[in-house]
């Protein structure tokens, strides 16, 4: 076995069929571990220090092959130096695991217990850092054992999985939601509101992304948070959208022919992400027709029909999310000691803060699965 480690954008680049092709072979559905993705991610973020983004990030993408240079794994990995409470520290974590993620994991081929240690001794061999932290570890993952004390849950996602929209509608949706959605159906004809909903391809998001920013930015009135207040996160969905291109989607809803309610996604493979989502705040007379969930049942019943018979609500709990589905793909945290001093105390720290995470997040579901 050896490893091929690329550190720059230049290798990142030249990597691009290879590992696409790799994509294809191990059928990655994984998005945010999609060449696409990460390569997007990397070219926005890289230079980006914000919040929880660290600083100083170097590239580490470790690509394996065996002895007869087959390749067997992907690595997304890059370095990067945080600063906590005054302290400096450096980590090994995911390209792409500080925004946007749903699923992140090594990419392989049936990669063995054997081959995923090498990895990991490759890095303590050849860099110096505190610990490792990966987050977005599914649970379907074949490269760790989730049973380890040094993983934790940090959220999950919840997940449809059918061969029809009837199906949804008996097995996943909560009895107050299908009350609900017959009754805004119901309204809606009876008071002939001006309702339509379409879904649009990349190219017609694109031209109507204003009226998109426009609906995610009302979401303040709601104390809620836009991503497209942030220039550079704006670009870098608007670089996502053209690169997925035909698998880019957009379910929107328009009332009076004015943009009110939005769904944005991305497919990969028979998968769909349904990856951000927000209705018009400002639109008072609307409140009572629940646009949000109007429009995600409208998406959820459009990909079904195309033949998407696996759709992500993408990472969180909200009680939103869980009236549309209660099955859960649990995501994960993975933390492991550095080579350095200073990196024995921050691990058992960083440990515990992950424990506090997982129960947070354990306290939050129970509560959001006692609501239908």
């Amino acid at each position: 076995m050896y490893i091929k480690a690329i550190t720059t954008d230049k290798g990142f680049d030249e990597v691009e069929n290879e590992w696409r092709d790799f994509d294809k072979k191990v059928n990655n559905q994984n998005i945010t571990s999609t060449y696409v993705w990460q390569r997007t991610w990397w070219m926005h973020f890289k230079n980006y220090e914000k919040g929880a983004f660290g600083r100083d990030k170097q590239l580490c993408l470790l690509i394996l092959y065996d002895g007869e240079n087959k390749l067997k794994a992907i690595a997304p990995f890059c370095e990067m130096v945080r600063r906590v409470w005054g302290f400096e520290f450096k980590t090994i974590e995911f390209v792409a695991q500080h925004f946007g993620a749903t699923y992140l994991d090594i990419i392989s081929d049936k990669l063995s217990k054997e081959e995923c240690g090498f990895l990991f001794s490759w890095l303590k061999r050849n860099r110096k850092y505190d610990f490792i932290e990966l987050k977005y570890i599914p649970e379907f993952t074949s490269n760790f054992d989730l049973r380890e004390k040094n993983i934790t849950v940090l959220s999950a996602c919840p997940e449809i999985t059918s061969e029809s929209y009837s199906s949804v509608r008996n097995c996943y949706y909560g009895k107050n939601l299908k009350h609900k959605l017959n009754r805004i159906n119901n309204k809606v004809k009876r008071e002939g509101i001006n309702l339509n909903s379409s879904l649009l391809s990349s190219n017609e998001i694109l031209s109507r992304f204003s009226d998109i920013k426009g609906v995610s930015i009302s979401k303040e009135l709601s104390l809620k948070h836009s991503i497209y207040r942030d220039i550079q996160k704006e670009a870098f969905v608007k670089d996502l959208i053209k690169s997925f291109a035909e698998n880019a989607k957009c379910s929107v809803i328009e009332c009076n022919w004015k943009t009110v309610a939005y769904n944005l996604g991305f497919k990969v493979g028979d998968k769909y992400y349904a990856w951000d989502a927000a209705y018009n705040r400002n639109e008072k007379e609307l409140e009572t027709l629940s646009l949000g969930n109007l429009n995600y049942d409208y998406l959820i019943r459009r990909m079904l029909d195309t033949g998407i018979n696996n759709i992500c609500l993408c990472t969180g709990v909200d009680a939103y999310k869980l009236k549309f589905s209660r099955q859960l793909v649990r995501i994960h945290t993975y933390l492991e000691r550095g080579n350095t001093l200073k990196g024995i105390v921050l691990y058992f720290l960083r440990t515990w803060l992950c424990k506090r995470t997982a129960k947070a997040f354990e306290r939050n579901l129970e509560i959001c699965l006692q609501k239908d």
